[in-house]
């Protein structure tokens, strides 16, 4: 099984989209398929044997154009959208350049300016309305016909129908039969001219969605400093492979994730996790790609290619968000494949009833055209992408990266919110709390575990660490070695219970030393909480939503920590299994961790929040990764993110619907003229576009 995303030109409305995804949806080798209109954008699963180029062939038997989203593709991506703006901007100009004289000779008409009636003269109309009808109008009638092979029904559609109607009922009973009451060739004209200026406007405001990824991608340097053989060599970024060294001066910004081998500096990191306050690190420590060097120099290794550095992960997990379907857009699809043929049908029997009300047929087909022009469904299509697109920018821009878009739409449902311990509502930086041994047995433990990579035996110090021999890891157990021809085992309880010995209570953050026979003595660590956790728990209690810790640590150290934090809840010594169990028979639930042995329960929540100190896997397996190391409180901003943007869809929704629900009974009895209507079939869909943009003034 595979992914790959896919770039769809050609799609104007939310019908296209969706039959883009239904021919997707039906091939044989595809598992699943996602289209966003906003993003024009295809999200493929399909089987390994699927070759990329059998899902372009079926987007294009679907009547659009595919093409593939990667680097390699990347200009012609870019040269693809550039001839489409551009087109569709040359369209309009021309269009509205033959319409203006006719909407001048209808003004001329109503107001007796004889010098201009000239262009109300229905042979003039006919030379200027022709062109725009079937050369700039060309694109409904392209769209209209892939429709309607493939047995649906769009957008292009009723523009389609509506402005031939127009423009055949005004050469028929205007210029043939020479009724001049007949001739609305300007209606035609207007009605094209105007959707697509709201196409030009909505192409606009599409992008400022987008800004997001836009202005990240602005923060990835283009060069770095590269150190080799003491010299330092500029060196475009996209060239430097892992491991190599680089220097990075003061006011600069950070190209790559990188490790600290000199110096000390200062980081502005709030690009990456919305934090303000600068972050001092030194040697050994990690600086993420996008941060700002404030003050040191430091010379430092590169741990991930431009590919893999934080702000390109951070580019493609937005992507991959807006690329998904939210299960909201599931209703907005069912309710637009059911809209058109009704608006056909309605349109129908409004020219039916005004033309046996009226005996005027040119008048019964200005009153379908109206209803025909006003029903477009463009709007129904861009309430909950476009949304989606603002949400997960401004998610961004707080530290919050959504990797998901179903769990910014579900996170508002959580009533429960489970949270592993360390790491999570503690810092993970552990310092000793007590040693039970002896001084002697204590250097004995410091030496040995001088050679350990793991998080406690890193609060062990060795200032004059002892010679050990014979040393060897345990996997997941400790690890072992000799000291003055005698072997210890420093590690777990289930090591100790290896040699026979029995510790009465075990505990994740004990570290036991003993021979082969006896317990020598007991290292016990303490982990600061988080500075927010205590005031995080309280504010989720407040907004009624339950707390508990799930933690693999015993119950006397899970209570010694919440005795600071006041969860709900607490439950102790659960392993991976365990904390996966807890979480799926617990409803509603946000799961909250940072460790290889939260990536199961992450995935098994309603909605999974990776800490973005923890492990790859932990982030990988989370829908939400909180990319500010000690900032608990985004989870309170994560949920009412959520909550103001499910808003924000439903009132998309009420102004998708509400011009079509005040239009079609106006258009139906004639109080709307059809450019009236077109122009409001457009406003429609700018104003849901800007009801979306309108989320980025939120606090969250």
């Amino acid at each position: 099984m595979k992914t790959q995303s896919f770039v769809i030109t050609g799609m104007t409305c939310a019908n296209c989209a969706m039959r883009v995804d239904k021919a997707l949806n039906s091939a044989d080798q595809i598992i699943e398929a996602s289209v966003n209109l906003a993003t024009e954008k295809a999200k493929v699963v399909m089987q390994d044997d699927c070759d990329l180029a059998t899902v372009i062939e079926t987007v294009r038997q679907a009547g659009y154009g595919a093409i593939v989203d990667d680097k390699a593709h990347r200009e012609k991506i870019r040269l693809a959208k550039q001839g489409a703006e551009k087109k569709l901007f040359w369209s309009f100009v021309l269009s509205a350049i033959l319409t203006l004289p006719m909407l001048l000779g209808m003004l001329a008409g109503t107001m007796h300016v004889h010098r201009l009636m000239i262009f109300h003269n229905p042979m003039i109309q006919f030379l200027l309305a022709t062109p725009v009808q079937f050369i700039f109008g060309a694109r409904f009638y392209k769209g209209a016909y892939m429709a309607l092979k493939n047995k649906s029904a769009n957008m292009d559609v009723l523009v389609a129908l509506g402005t031939t109607v127009a423009y055949v009922s005004s050469l028929v009973f205007g210029l043939i039969m020479g009724n001049t009451v007949a001739v609305n060739f300007e209606s035609a004209a207007v009605i094209i001219t105007l959707v697509l200026l709201g196409k030009n406007l909505e192409n606009r405001a599409k992008k400022n969605t987008s800004v997001a990824i836009d202005s990240l991608q602005k923060k990835q340097a283009k060069t770095v400093h590269l150190l080799k053989d003491t010299q330092e060599i500029d060196t475009p970024v996209a060239t430097i492979a892992e491991n190599q060294i680089i220097l990075v001066k003061p006011g600069e910004r950070v190209p790559l994730d990188l490790e600290i081998l000199t110096g000390q500096a200062s980081f502005d990191e709030s690009s990456l996790t919305g934090e303000a306050v600068p972050v001092t690190k030194t040697v050994g420590q990690t600086v993420m790609e996008g941060a700002v060097n404030l003050d040191g120099i430091i010379t430092a290794r590169v741990m991930h290619t431009l590919d893999d550095s934080a702000i390109s992960q951070m580019m493609a997990a937005m992507a991959e968000a807006q690329a998904t379907k939210p299960e909201i857009q599931k209703t907005a699809d069912r309710i637009s494949a059911v809209f058109v043929p009704v608006v056909l049908g309605i349109a129908l029997v409004t020219f039916i009833l005004t033309a046996i009300l009226t005996k005027d047929i040119s008048q019964a087909f200005l009153h379908a055209t109206s209803v025909l022009v006003i029903s477009c469904p463009c709007a129904l299509g861009l309430a909950t992408p476009t949304a989606m697109m603002v949400a997960t920018g401004l998610g961004a821009r707080n530290g919050i990266l959504i990797k998901d878009a179903n769990a910014l739409e579900r996170s508002k449902q959580i009533s429960t919110v489970i949270f592993d311990k360390t790491g999570t509502i503690t810092t993970g930086q552990f310092q000793l709390a007590n040693w039970s041994g002896s001084d002697a047995d204590f250097q004995i433990l410091v030496s040995l575990e001088s050679f350990s990579n793991h998080p406690l035996a890193q609060a062990l110090k060795a200032t004059a660490p002892l010679s050990v021999s014979n040393f060897q890891e345990l996997a997941g157990r400790g690890l072992t070695g000799k000291i003055q021809n005698q072997t210890y085992f420093a590690g777990n309880a289930a090591l100790m219970a290896e040699q026979g010995i029995d510790v009465a209570a075990s505990s994740d953050t004990s570290i036991y030393l003993a021979t082969a026979t006896r317990l020598l003595g007991i290292a016990t660590f303490s982990s600061e909480i988080k500075t927010d956790a205590a005031q995080t728990i309280a504010d989720l209690a407040r907004m009624g939503i339950k707390t508990t810790m799930l933690t693999g640590d015993n119950a006397t150290a899970a209570a010694k920590i919440n005795a600071l934090v006041k969860v709900d809840t607490v439950i102790a010594q659960a392993n991976p299994v365990k904390k996966a169990q807890v979480v799926s028979s617990t409803p509603n639930a946000m799961m909250v961790g940072d460790g290889i042995n939260d990536s199961v329960a992450l995935s098994s929540a309603l909605v999974g929040v990776a800490m973005g100190s923890g492990s790859d896997i932990a982030m990988q397996s989370g829908d939400v990764v909180i990319t500010s190391e000690h900032s608990l409180a985004k989870i309170i901003s994560l949920i009412r993110l959520s909550q103001k943007t499910v808003r924000k869809i439903h009132q998309n929704y009420f102004w998708a619907f509400i011009y079509n629900l005040v239009g079609i009974p106006l258009a139906a009895f004639g109080l709307l003229n059809p450019m009236f209507a077109a122009l409001a079939m457009s406003l429609s869909s700018v104003s849901v576009i800007v009801s979306s943009l309108l989320l980025n003034t939120k606090k969250i």
